[in-house]
């Protein structure tokens, strides 16, 4: 099967998935790439979902953005937060655009000459929304040093 081929097929079953599980998305589909774009509610904040399908490198990945930026002055602090997070993780990571601030939630599964399940696409989904819900004030609390790096991994700990 050609590479666009099992794209748009891993697209259908993204879109499957959802409609399965009765979210609401936008979906784009280009020549090199698909998309979705939707949202989730959690405890405390809307968490935002973008699904990617790369046709070239046969991978689907989501990223989901964090709802604030990290000041150049906090960087070297939520390096450290992320990487605290992400040593608790199987799957998935944050990740942050040291030259921007710009961070996020990043799973990615690639899916080469093997069509992928609605189960994956609904672990994929279900997974983010998870770790970013469980993450995500904290982070910002740490960001805004309201949270130090100590009590960031006694929340890691415990939880």
């Amino acid at each position: 099967m050609a590479k666009f081929d099992e794209a748009k097929a891993v697209f259908g079953t993204l879109c499957q998935t959802l409609d399965q599980m009765q979210w609401k998305y936008n979906k784009e589909e280009h020549e090199d790439r698909f998309a979705v774009f939707t949202s989730a509610v959690g405890n405390d904040l809307t968490i935002k979902l973008a699904i990617h399908i790369d046709v070239d490198r046969q991978v689907m990945y989501l990223k989901s953005p964090m709802p604030f930026a990290i000041p150049e002055e906090m960087r070297d602090t939520m390096a450290k937060a992320f990487v605290m997070a992400n040593w608790s993780m199987l799957n998935g990571s944050f990740e942050m655009d040291y030259s921007d601030g710009f961070s996020a939630f990043k799973l990615i599964v690639p899916y080469m000459s093997s069509l992928i399940g609605t189960e994956v696409c609904r672990y994929m989904i279900l997974l983010s929304c998870n770790m970013v819900d469980k993450f995500n004030d904290k982070l910002q609390a740490v960001c805004n040093g309201q949270m130090t790096l100590t009590e960031l991994q006694s929340f890691i700990k415990q939880n």
